[in-house]
């Protein structure tokens, strides 16, 4: 009862304050409802430590942890603390880096990390704890073999490259150099001056072979196999696709396999799976069990088929020569484009390499009704051969053209000369 009568005390003395603490007294209660306000409206941010980017994201890709040196390479050499001897060292037709004070060094089948571990023991005898960083300067040629269910399946070459951290500066400009990098004229090989001219006169390769691309233009990939293959066909299998590579020395050497499925990159855009090419790589194209046309206008779309073809027509059609057609397109849609085929025609003759590499020539009884990618009227390929050729009747009527032809000028000769 007792502590009823207190508390009801201090209830009514609450509010008997005076004036002066009641503004007090709101601003914190509004204070505190703030507060709680803000610490549930945090929840709807996203959690820092989901945007946070792990410390991996900044390492290398290791793309080329297996690149494999050989002919066509240029080195870069970085010497710590022995920078004259830094410098972009070609490969040569041997497999031979020409290096200051060790002359030939043979690097054909090395890597990267396996040249700098060989060379800062072979420079340990000159330097104190050398420190050398590799890196490739100028990629040599790539060459692959390209088999299987592609349009023009062989042996594919793309130029060499210089890689985007080593491209030229212009005369005079040390715009483009960090604070911390000076121009040295006495140093030839100093790294700010890497320059390709001086680069091509070491390999003895002309500066026009090699290519300078933006750094994602550089890296050859599957994609690019296929756009310079001709393209894939409704028959392509591409979640098979078979990619046998060399291993380097250092692990052993010999050959690895392995299969890729590149659906997602056709199908969805994805370019997970468009893996990285290398020189010396084979590449596998299985054929479908079943055509999937729907391939075709995918590939189309994504740059890796071309749009147009182009055939060569001679013999009894009204406009013969080149002409350029639609991809997949059939002899009825060729016959449309140079007009029709002239009376008394026989037989069409289609000429091809198979992408076997045979050369084959069959005749087809065309037809304008078949069925497109029928044997009366197929699909037609890039560079295909097509002749029209003349009907028995129409051979028989060019022969008594030619005899009688000769006695017609005759007679128009006689016949001008007795009128006079």
């Amino acid at each position: 009862m007792i502590s009823q009568k207190v508390s009801k005390k201090k209830f009514i003395g609450f509010f008997s304050l005076k004036r002066k603490f009641k503004p007090f007294l709101i601003f914190n209660v509004l204070l505190l409802l703030f507060i709680i306000d803000l610490s549930k409206a945090d929840t709807n941010f996203p959690n820092k430590k989901n945007n946070q980017i792990d410390i991996e994201y900044l390492d290398s890709k290791n793309e080329l942890e297996d690149y494999i040196i050989d002919t066509g390479d240029s080195i870069a050499l970085e010497f710590y603390p022995a920078n004259e001897l830094s410098g972009i060292f070609p490969v040569n037709e041997e497999g031979e880096l020409f290096l200051p004070r060790l002359d030939e060094t043979y690097v054909r089948g090395l890597t990267t990390s396996e040249l700098k571990s060989l060379l800062e023991k072979r420079y340990s005898e000159f330097l104190i704890d050398p420190d050398i960083k590799v890196r490739i300067a100028v990629f040599k040629s790539i060459r692959v073999l390209v088999r299987g269910e592609l349009r023009n399946p062989s042996f594919i070459n793309f130029p060499s490259y210089q890689s985007s951290s080593f491209l030229t500066l212009d005369n005079n400009d040390t715009s483009k150099l960090d604070s911390s990098q000076e121009l040295d004229s006495s140093q030839e090989f100093n790294n700010a001056q890497f320059i390709i001219g001086k680069n091509s006169e070491l390999s003895n390769q002309s500066s026009d072979n090699i290519v300078f691309k933006r750094s994602g233009e550089n890296l050859i990939t599957i994609s690019d196999v296929i756009r310079k293959a001709g393209g894939i066909t409704a028959n392509t299998d591409l979640s098979k696709i078979e990619i046998i590579r060399d291993v380097p020395l250092g692990k052993g050497g010999g050959k690895k396999r392995a299969f890729i499925n590149l659906n997602s990159y056709l199908n969805e855009t994805d370019p997970t799976n468009d893996i990285r090419i290398f020189h010396g790589d084979s590449l596998f194209f299985p054929k479908l069990s079943k055509a999937d046309p729907n391939q075709i206008p995918k590939s189309v779309f994504l740059d890796i088929s071309p749009k147009f073809i182009s055939v060569n027509l001679f013999g009894r059609v009204e406009t013969p020569g080149l002409v350029k057609l639609p991809l997949e397109a059939t002899l009825s849609d060729a016959i449309d484009l140079t007009g029709p085929i002239k009376p008394l025609s026989g037989k069409i003759v289609l000429i091809r390499y198979e992408n076997d590499g045979t050369l084959i020539k069959k005749k087809i009884s065309y037809s304008a009704q078949a069925k497109r990618g029928s044997k009366r009227n197929p699909y037609l390929k890039e560079n295909d051969i097509i002749g029209v050729k003349n009907s028995m009747l129409g051979r028989s009527a060019g022969l008594i053209k030619a005899v009688t032809e000769p006695f017609a000028g005759i007679y128009s000769t006689k016949k001008l000369i007795e009128e006079f």
